[in-house]
Parts: structure tokens; sequence; C-alpha cells
């Protein structure tokens, strides 16, 4: 059987790139030769901590763009033809399952993952969605994230005028902050310990960033609100120093979405009563299939050249995980047709 390069997580705090064989298409999957696969803080964490009750040995990756080079028989009646530029889900869904039948696929009880740390994956053809066929590959290797991100919006739609603060622009805080900035928010601030990345933000179009190791948060959020707190907070930076920060700034009537994925042992203090007096809400994120296709046209309103700001081969992948562990580039992507 024919073999590939592919990103495992072997152990607690261990990966390895290995080479292992590629399976064998069957009637309703696709072959998809990777191009471009992005790195999620999510996939650091579940090396490190476990996050998503996932354990190992597993393959990892899960944000990716390639193309169709393979098809079984039923899936080439569902649209598709060998050639397609394509993005992927996650991981494939059984769509008997009672959450399945409830529209909610991402909760599936069989799901199963891509593993897109890889030259190829092999997978059910729900998986995949279609991108422009002039596509920049690249680009559209974020589809995964931004669907993260409009889920968010969705599930807290910004109100015109409404002030927003983001908390973390690494990876998916700068996707969100893009969001953000197309959505007729105001007083747009980010809450950044780097300071290359508050810049960023700022060249993005945030108009006001906080230095949280050398400036008073809270102070500061609530001179910049004149007082008020924001009534947006989007807390995407996952850090238990920095979980209370939200509800602090909040408004009243304002809404505090965690959106990072924080360690599975963390839990946070709470003082109803003060988030009672708000009347403030707290809102979690996590995904859902229904707005791919919205997802892959938001591409076209990225600021892609200042997310994506560090590509390595496949053969680098390991090394991979230690550089963004340093938090210098927001976005880092594997390029898999470079396995060596």
């Amino acid at each position: 059987m024919a073999t590939m390069k592919q990103l495992w997580w072997v152990d607690m705090n261990k990966i390895e790139l290995r080479d292992v064989e590629i399976p064998e298409v069957q009637p309703n999957e696709v072959k998809v030769k990777i191009a471009y696969a992005a790195l999620c803080a999510t996939d650091v964490h579940q090396v490190t901590m476990g996050v998503m009750n996932s354990k190992p040995p597993a393959p990892l990756g899960h944000e990716a763009s390639g193309t169709i080079v393979e098809m079984g028989a039923e899936a080439a009646k569902k649209g598709y033809k060998i050639g397609d530029k394509v993005t992927l889900f996650p991981g494939s869904h059984c769509g008997g399952c009672e959450w399945c039948k409830r529209g909610m696929e991402q909760y599936c009880i069989n799901f199963k993952g891509t593993g897109a740390f890889a030259e190829y994956v092999v997978t059910d053809v729900n998986t995949v969605y279609k991108l422009p066929d002039d596509a920049d590959l690249k680009k559209y290797s974020i589809v995964e994230p931004t669907n993260c991100c409009l889920r968010a919006m969705d599930l807290s739609p910004i109100r015109h005028g409404g002030t927003v603060c983001v908390a973390g622009v690494g990876g998916i805080g700068s996707i969100m902050l893009n969001q953000v900035i197309l959505s007729g928010a105001s007083r747009i601030t980010v809450i950044e310990p780097v300071a290359e990345k508050r810049q960023m933000a700022l060249e993005m179009g945030a108009q006001y960033v906080i230095d949280p190791f050398n400036e008073d948060t809270v102070a500061r959020a609530m001179e910049i609100t004149e007082g008020y707190g924001f009534d947006y907070v989007f807390e995407m930076s996952g850090s238990p120093k920095a979980a209370e920060t939200p509800l602090k700034i909040l408004a009243r009537c304002g809404t505090a979405i965690y959106f990072a994925v924080f360690p599975p042992t963390f839990e946070m203090p709470l003082n109803l009563h003060d988030l009672y007096m708000k009347e403030g809400r707290i809102q979690t994120v996590f995904t859902t299939t229904t707005i791919m296709p919205r997802s892959i046209k938001m591409i076209e309103r990225m600021q892609t050249d200042k997310i994506i700001q560090k590509v390595m081969p496949l053969s680098q992948a390991v090394e991979s995980f230690d550089v963004f562990k340093t938090s210098k580039y927001p976005k880092i992507l594997l390029d898999c047709s470079k396995p060596e």
C-alpha cells in the first residue's frame, strides 16, 4: 500500500511525523491532496492538555484546503469531480444519530476527525466543501476557523455602534477581529500582550490596544468606553489568568463571549450577583456545518496577508508546535505539498 507523511499525537506532550498507509477510498469517500493545513491552538492544547475530551493516539490537524484527486462511485454522484479545490470541516458525521437528525452534525456521536496535517486525507464526501476554481488554497486554508468565528457572530450579533473588545489576537483572535471590523462595531479594542500583534491589530482596523502586562486593563477599558464598559467582549486567548477580565469590563446588558478552549480542569470564579446587576450574558461558541458556505465567501473579505504570517513545510510539523508556543505569529500554516 502507498504511504504518506502524517502528524500523530502519540502520547501526552508527544507528537511524531509518521509514515502511514494511505487509506483506500470507499464508495462515499474522496481523497484530497492537502495543499495547506493551518495550526490551531486546539491542536496544541490537545497534545498538552487533552482538550475536547481527546486522547492519544490520534492524527492531528483539522483546518485545511486541497484538491480532490480520487473519489468513490457514490461520492461522484454528489456533484464533485477530480481536480475540484475544496476545504474541509474538521471531520465526518454519520447522518443517522440523534444529533445529526437534529441538524447538529458537529455533535455527531460517530464523528471522525480528518487528521489534516498530512499529504492526503481520505474522508466522507460530506466533509468537503467546494471552493472557487481560482481559489488561492493558502488563503482558503482558514475557512474552518473563519466558520467558528461566524458562528460567534451569529450567536452574539453585534449591533451597529456597539462597543467591542477582542482579548487575544493570535490565529483565531485575528480572524475574529477581522469579523468585528466588518460588523459595524465601535470603539474596537484589542487586549494583547505581544507588541507585534498589537501593531497588527491597529493595522487591521482596531481603534485601541491595551497591553495587559503594562497597563491596568480594567481602568483603560473604562476610559475607552467612558465608564460604561464594552457591549461585547470576545475572550480569544484561553488564558486562565485572563478569564475573569471580560466580566470586569462588560457593560450593563452586555455579552461576554468565551470563544477560546480553556484547560479542561480550569474553573473560573463567578459572582452571579454582579452578573445579575449588569443583566449580563455569558455565551460560549463551538461550531456548525451549516455556515461553511458563508465562511467560504467571507474569505474574500479577510485580511489574510496579516493573519497568515508563517508557512512551514510538513517536514517541520513537530517544530511548528514549538514555533506556535512563541506567540510570535497569528496563524501558522503547514505546506503539505512539501512533505520532505
